[in-house]
């Protein structure tokens, strides 16, 4: 037993003499970090998502946002202006008469306060969920401007990396088959592989450019997100032409939307107003624009008014459309204006103009109001005859209308 075990000790012993001597150190290179350069698929799949990113349809819901919000803001002020308009008349005609409160009067005395509080309310959350939806417009395009910008960025950085790594390999090789007395020059070349960029993480450098953008937007004032947005611009009119009214102040000029805290200013100055203090301010529009309703180009009524981005002259669609070439750039058609469009621009040139859409329906109603009465009267010639003074007061009704609708025209 002994003998085996001696035995066995003396092999284990003879094969660890063994691996001894034939043990070499190898020296290893230094740790270099992982980097995967984009391949040529990953890059056009990158180029093919900033072409086609999908955000379509995120734009055309902010977009639709945006008319629904000030579509509900002038409904809601010019159902309340209407309803103060209604108590100032019924109470002027009662102190006339020198008559106690009709039932009328005492509703909306009650109902008035109440009913102006909530509008109130309504169109300063409907302004700030306009602001945040007008915030989230500017994150969509900031994106595409990111993507655009990341799919150059990193196809050329990575191009210029791939093409670094194969020369890396070259050197490498190189110096694999150099003779020992070149080892110092090998050391050299690959000293400076060192000297090579690291690959730059995709995501982080998406990361960087979404960073700074942000950075830029967050940057500017209110002003410049909102009062020269032309998405709030319009809000802002439809609202005050329906709190304010066709005859009510004009719109102050968009320095003055927003306080010194970048809070906005939602308050329609007083009828009196525009006779006193704005007249010497030049940052308020003190007179009313003689605004037309007809196309300058077709001379018609407009069914659908987009207004120029870059000058205040608003046009039917398709006859602007028609105007502009399939290339190049024209000159604004109103007389006098230098202002220079394209047709391919189209969409960021011009805008859909809510409010004078707006005003154009209420100024066809009232046409057709006027011609429902006139054919009334058409159908019953002898009606003076038997309620003379109904139809006299009913004609009187027939010629304000036409005048308001003279007034809108002009």
């Amino acid at each position: 037993m002994s003998r085996r075990l001696f035995n066995r000790g003396g092999r284990t012993a003879a094969a660890s003499a063994n691996a001894s001597t034939t043990t070499t150190i190898i020296s290893l290179p230094d740790y270099e970090p992982l980097s995967f350069p984009l391949s040529s698929t990953a890059r056009r799949e990158l180029i093919e998502l900033s072409n086609n990113r999908g955000a379509a349809p995120y734009e055309a819901q902010l977009k639709d946002s945006i008319r629904h919000l000030g579509l509900s803001v002038s409904d809601l002020n010019e159902r309340l202006r209407r309803g103060q308009d209604r108590l100032a008349t019924v109470s002027e005609r009662r102190k006339e008469k020198d008559t106690d409160k009709t039932a009328e009067e005492e509703r909306l005395e009650q109902q008035m306060p109440e009913f102006e509080n909530d509008v109130e309310k309504l169109t300063r959350e409907a302004e700030r969920a306009l602001r945040e939806t007008i915030d989230r417009k500017a994150e969509l395009e900031d994106e595409a401007s990111v993507l655009e910008d990341l799919s150059t960025t990193a196809t050329t950085n990575s191009i210029a990396q791939t093409r670094g790594a194969a020369a890396t390999q070259s050197r490498r090789r190189r110096a694999n088959e150099v003779s020992s007395d070149e080892e110092e020059g090998a050391a050299t070349d690959e000293g400076n592989e060192g000297d090579q960029e690291p690959v730059t993480s995709i995501v982080d450098i998406f990361r960087e450019l979404r960073a700074k953008k942000r950075a830029e937007y967050n940057g500017l004032s209110v002003h410049q997100r909102y009062g020269l947005n032309n998405d709030y611009v319009g809000f802002k009119k439809l609202w005050h032409e329906a709190a304010a009214g066709e005859d009510g102040p004009p719109l102050p000029d968009a320095s003055r939307w927003f306080d010194s805290n970048g809070e906005p200013d939602m308050t329609i100055p007083s009828r009196d107003a525009q006779n006193g203090s704005f007249d010497d301010d030049e940052e308020v529009a003190v007179s009313r624009e003689n605004i037309s309703l007809n196309c300058p180009l077709t001379l018609l009524p407009m069914n659908e008014p987009y207004r120029s981005r870059k000058c205040p002259h608003v046009f039917e669609k398709a006859a602007i459309l028609d105007y502009l070439p399939l290339r190049g750039e024209l000159q604004c058609p109103q007389t006098g204006c230098s202002q220079k469009f394209s047709r391919v621009r189209f969409e960021d040139e011009f805008y859909l103009d809510e409010a004078m859409k707006r005003r154009i329906q209420r100024w066809r109603q009232a046409e057709q109001n006027r011609q429902d009465m006139d054919d009334e009267e058409d159908d019953d010639p002898d009606e003076s005859l038997l309620v003379g003074s109904q139809r006299q007061a009913r004609g009187g009704g027939g010629r304000g209308v036409k005048r308001e609708a003279k007034r809108e025209i002009s």
